[in-house]
């Protein structure tokens, strides 16, 4: 029997224990000592016996012995051309352009049949019983106490283009050519006005002691974990600059950090035609407040669908509102982190809207 280490399952340490990590069966199982002997010897496919070339000492080859069939038992050693053997085949040849990382956070964030789910009812009560206890929800809203703050324009401030909704969905386009004449504060305004302000719901009012909110778009859980950043690149009445659009206020805060056209097109992929916009709004998600509902990693999805939802949200009003509009998410992490000085740790960026005039 020819067997190896099975390609679907990572390793970790945890409190002192190495924990083998099956992410297509969503099975933990901690190693006993001795076994990441056997895991290296099965790096490569090896007969089941040669474990007793393992070591010189009998009773040492007994014991790892006994160690792969336990391995082998529980799908940690993998047999060849066994069915879990060819269903790895198989997902690797699907999943290798994306590498291991990938495959590994989807299978391991893949729900079963049996997956366990509680009712609306049942999870609003466990947030009630975290309240009760003393746990304070993440607040809804990030604020960035004693820098400038200025109002913003609201939506009947601007002239909107077009209002039927086929009609923008039809006209919705990436556009990636943007005008010289500079958006103009009214409507920028207006955009955010629509997509980022909270929607007063009077029939779900006591979702605010949970730190629910609503908006134009939807979001998981009623989270909203998606922050939104305006860099200034070509806007009337703006100190070209990076803000922070605070929905609580509708307004914005100057936070007092800028970037040369090179760096912002570096901070995009190298992407030429970003650099010549006149707004960028940079979506960041904030876990916390995901994570205070959902405490399980499958909610790490939702944070990508949240800024999916607006995003194209945003997409439909900059195109009712006359304005060239590109979503992107070729991104150098670390160079708009560094723009915005988020912590990757709990604020991740995710994508950017380029909003500009149109071409003439």
């Amino acid at each position: 029997m020819r067997i190896r280490v099975s390609a679907c399952g990572n390793l970790f340490w945890a409190d002192d224990r190495l924990v083998w990590d099956d992410y297509l069966e969503h099975r933990q199982l901690a190693l006993a000592g001795g076994n990441e002997r056997i895991l290296r010897w099965f790096v490569s496919w090896k007969e089941l016996s040669s474990v007793a070339e393992m070591d010189p000492d009998p009773t040492t080859c007994t014991r790892l012995s006994s160690f792969a069939e336990q391995l082998l038992a529980r799908d940690i050693l993998i047999e060849q051309d066994s069915p879990r053997h060819r269903a790895e085949e198989r997902l690797l040849v699907s999943w290798s352009p994306w590498g291991p990382s990938a495959r590994a956070f989807h299978f391991s964030t893949r729900s079963h049949r049996s997956t366990p789910y509680v009712t609306a009812d049942r999870m609003s009560a466990t947030l009630w019983e975290k309240i009760q206890n003393g746990a304070t929800p993440p607040s809804r809203f990030k604020s960035y106490p004693g820098v400038p703050r200025f109002p913003l324009p609201v939506r009947s401030a601007a002239n909107w283009e077009h209002r039927d909704l086929l009609d923008v969905l039809d006209r919705r386009r990436s556009v990636r050519e943007f005008g010289d004449d500079p958006i103009e504060l009214s409507t920028l305004g207006a955009l955010l006005d629509v997509v980022g302000k909270p929607i007063t719901r009077p029939e779900r009012a006591g979702f605010v002691v949970t730190e629910e909110m609503f908006r134009t778009s939807p979001s998981g859980g009623g989270r909203h974990p998606t922050e939104i950043y305006v860099y200034a690149r070509n806007v009337a009445g703006l100190t070209p600059g990076l803000y922070h659009y605070s929905a609580e206020e509708h307004g914005l805060e100057q936070l007092d950090r800028s970037a040369t056209d090179a760096e912002l097109v570096a901070a995009a992929g190298d992407q030429e035609w970003l650099g010549k916009s006149g707004a960028l709004l940079i979506y960041t998600s904030m876990i916390e407040r995901s994570q205070w509902k959902y405490p399980f990693s499958r909610a790490y999805r939702v944070l990508m669908m949240d800024v999916g939802h607006l995003s194209q949200t945003v997409y439909l009003a900059a195109t009712a509102l006359g304005m060239s509009i590109t979503f992107t998410a070729a991104l150098r992490d670390e160079i708009v982190e560094d723009l915005i000085q988020c912590d990757p740790t709990s604020e991740i960026v995710v994508g950017i809207s380029a909003l500009g005039t149109r071409q003439t």
